[in-house]
Formats: C-alpha cells, sequence, structure tokens
C-alpha cells in the first residue's frame, strides 16, 4: 500500500517536492489553460509514479531550491486542509471540535448527538490520563457544547511528546505503522477505525441504528 513504510505527511511533503521541482528551477508555473485541464487524480498519479525515489531527489537538492518548495509546500497545505474539514459533517448547533496536533478525532452522530474520539499518533500521548474517557460529546444533553476537559470548549484533546502511550485506552492511538493523515488518506483504514469506535460505542450501551453515515468522519489536527 502506498505510504505504508512513511508516515502520510512526510510522503505528501516528499511528493509534492518533485512535482514542483521543475518549476523551482525557472519559478514558472501553469498557465490558466492548463490548470483548467488538470485534476487532483492527475497530480495523485504523478506523485505515484516517484514516490519511492523522493529521498533520493529531496537529497540532492539545493538550498534555495529546497527553502523555494518549503513555502510552496506550505501554501498548499493550508489549502487543502480547510477543504478535508468541509468533508465532515456537523451537528448544528454543537461547535465544530479541534482535532489535536499530533493526532485527530473519529466522529459521528447518533440520535442527534456527535461523539468524537481523540486519538494520537504514534510518539505521543495525551495531555491528561483519559484511559476511562474514550469519547467526548456535544448533544441537547450536554446543551450543545463539548464535555472537554480543556478551557474554551472546542479543543477535545492535547498530544504531546511522548516515547509512551500510558494515558489513553488502547484504541486511542492510531497504528505503529500510520497516523492520522494516513488513515484519512486511504478509505479503508479510515473505514477501520470509524467501525471500532461504533463497537466500542454499543459497548456502552450506544445504540448505533440511528446513526448518520453521512457524519461519519476523521479528522486530523495541525
Amino acid at each position: 500500500m502506498l505510504g505504508s513504510c512513511l508516515p502520510w505527511k512526510t510522503l505528501l511533503v516528499l511528493s509534492l517536492a518533485v512535482l514542483l521541482s521543475d518549476f523551482t528551477k525557472i519559478r514558472a508555473f501553469a498557465g490558466q489553460s492548463e490548470c483548467k485541464s488538470a485534476t487532483i487524480d492527475d497530480v495523485n498519479g504523478f506523485l505515484k509514479k516517484f514516490s519511492k525515489c523522493m529521498p533520493d531527489i529531496i537529497a540532492k537538492g539545493e538550498k534555495a531550491s529546497i527553502n523555494f518548495l518549503a513555502w510552496t509546500l506550505q501554501e498548499t497545505l493550508d489549502l487543502l486542509h480547510p477543504v478535508q474539514e468541509q468533508f465532515c459533517k456537523q451537528l448544528p448547533p454543537c461547535p465544530h471540535p479541534v482535532a489535536p496536533k499530533n493526532g485527530g478525532l473519529v466522529c459521528m452522530t447518533i440520535d442527534n448527538t456527535q461523539y468524537c474520539k481523540p486519538m494520537c499518533n504514534k510518539g505521543y500521548d495525551f495531555q491528561f490520563l483519559r484511559s476511562s474517557r474514550l469519547y467526548e460529546e456535544c448533544g441537547n444533553a450536554t446543551g450543545f457544547s463539548w464535555t472537554t476537559q480543556l478551557v474554551g470548549g472546542k479543543a477535545l484533546a492535547v498530544c504531546n511528546p511522548s516515547e509512551v502511550a500510558i494515558s489513553g485506552a488502547k484504541s486511542a492511538y492510531f497504528p505503529s505503522n500510520s497516523s492520522c493523515v494516513h488513515t484519512v488518506a486511504f478509505p479503508e483504514a479510515q473505514a477501520e477505525q470509524l467501525n471500532i469506535f461504533l463497537q466500542e460505542l454499543a459497548e456502552r450501551g450506544i445504540d448505533g441504528s440511528s446513526r448518520d453515515p453521512g457524519a461519519d468522519c476523521v479528522t486530523c489536527g495541525y
């Protein structure tokens, strides 16, 4: 599977570097007509083609080109992040939950209540002990505010650097060979995390028969 050996964010950065490398030499970009005919699938196909040789290509880059690419890549990621968030259906009038940086949220809506399970990437752990606090919720019973341990009401968890992962439940961490952004990139990986969460909610007496499938979502923090 593409990206199984590298975190998806790292792969994306390395991949886009190849796509833009020719442009950094001449400081030129595609014209308007070329942009109109191009699609995201075109870009993804190009990135996949060169994915295995990224490290070698980057290693040959010069300082000016690397710095220019870093700026361009960050601009691109800044465009992608808000678009990704639009794919997640929010339960009104609950505020949009903020996913933890270096982790993410697995969310679903059941019977007019939104449930979100914070998760951390490998190498990170929760700021507060939450082994018995699998998820946060927002709905009529909570006054349409999030049941969070943090001040502000929108951030549901914080993932701090840590060599051990002991503060959360066993399922509250993305697999060691993956990450939140990798999970979002592959539908099967996203479905696996959603199914795990749905089963965990059922074990806590929450009937998923009235779940809104359109609100199923995995979102990552940046």
